[in-house]
């Protein structure tokens, strides 16, 4: 069956993560269409929708493929609705499958181009596009669909770490295949992702180890900022239920921590220090100071933090309640002198990695900045 692509599947290499080749690509018309951003409440969503438009022309891409591909074309064009239509191809008409909006999921806003999405979008959309298909093949698409947000957010955390990676002094060099991986398999999905493998590492003695079994939780970077007022000498933290000390058996699953929150696809770490600030406690943060950045549990989960101080202004009445109400988030701020801080560092009441890191890294940094100041 021929098919007929006008936006992201355009894209040569995301074309082959859907369906695992590059079939030949044939340029062809659409007449009656034009090709639109597909928005959200105004927020443009980073994909095309084509909307009825007398004598619009949209341009894009024929192609052939087998009935095994075109499912995982359909598992991929959720919300979606195929049509055939007939389009034009080097002045003949002919007859393809044509993916059109579901009524009522998006809006149209401004007309899309495919080298501006590439250029913003392209490399992420493709590792998300892989790991969509890696998850649809074990746990259906209608439930790699529901999880395809966090698919996003892991993909530009893949990519983060590839364009970035921790230094290599001390460490072994890398060489390749020094992780083969035998098998692979999702053993949990929801909100987070645990991922099973059997697998095999290169040894530091040479040769290689038996098949191991390990098991990760996947989950995207995220990043951690603590607001601190160089003048006054105090920080800002919040407090919030957490689960994980309240699975463990903690008897008081109120935590005190900083700001910090999920990366989302497209954003900057900083600028996702930024939005948490005002989303937690509504402050604005005047200038980001980077701090040292790390896996706080590599033995078994694939998260990685961003740190950062946040020079600001935090007078008495700074901070206010916050969260983002759509996840459950109930949060309060509190205005905290340094010293303080630092003895709740001492104590084990600021109990995790992230603050306690911020914590002795301001402690590091607090003289020349209440210098400048």
């Amino acid at each position: 069956m021929q098919h007929f692509f006008y936006g992201t599947l355009c894209h040569p290499p995301l074309l082959r993560a859907v369906i695992g080749r590059i079939p030949d690509l044939h340029p062809a018309e659409l007449e009656g269409y034009r090709a639109r951003e597909a928005c959200r409440d105004g927020v443009p969503l980073g994909f095309p929708v084509l909307e009825a438009q007398a004598g619009a022309t949209t341009t894009g891409i024929i192609c052939t493929l087998s009935t095994h591909e075109a499912e995982r074309i359909a598992w991929y064009e959720a919300g979606y609705t195929p049509c055939d239509l007939q389009l034009s191809q080097d002045g003949e008409k002919v007859a393809a499958r044509v993916w059109l909006p579901g009524a009522g999921h998006w809006d149209p806003g401004a007309d899309w181009t495919l080298a501006q999405w590439r250029a913003q979008w392209g490399a992420l959309k493709t590792e998300a596009a892989a790991q969509f298909i890696h998850e649809a093949e074990q746990i259906g698409p209608e439930a790699a669909n529901a999880r395809y947000h966090s698919i996003l957010v892991c993909a530009a955390s893949k990519l983060s770490a590839q364009a970035k990676p921790m230094p290599q002094t001390l460490r072994r060099a890398v060489q390749e295949e020094d992780v083969k991986i035998e098998s692979q398999s999702i053993g949990y999905h929801g909100f987070f992702l645990i991922e099973d493998y059997d697998l095999r590492h290169r040894l530091f003695a040479g040769g290689y180890s038996d098949t191991l079994s390990r098991a990760a939780f996947i989950s995207g970077d995220a990043a951690v900022v603590l607001p601190y007022d160089a003048r006054r000498d105090r920080v800002l933290l919040i407090e919030q239920f957490r689960a994980g000390p309240f699975a463990r058996g903690e008897p008081n699953p109120w935590m005190i921590e900083a700001i910090a929150g999920r990366i989302d696809p497209g954003e900057s770490p900083e600028q996702t220090a930024h939005r948490e600030a005002m989303e937690e406690a509504g402050i604005t943060l005047d200038h980001l100071i980077e701090a040292p950045r790390f896996y706080p549990t590599p033995g078994a989960k694939s998260e990685f933090i961003h740190c950062y101080i946040g020079l600001t202004d935090l007078p008495d009445d700074a901070g206010r309640p916050g969260g983002v109400e759509d996840e459950g988030e109930d949060i309060r701020p509190h205005l905290v002198p340094f010293d303080q801080l630092m003895e709740m560092v001492q104590t084990g009441e600021a109990g995790n990695a992230p603050l306690v890191v911020l914590s002795l890294w301001l402690d590091r940094m607090r003289e020349s900045l209440r210098a400048k100041a």
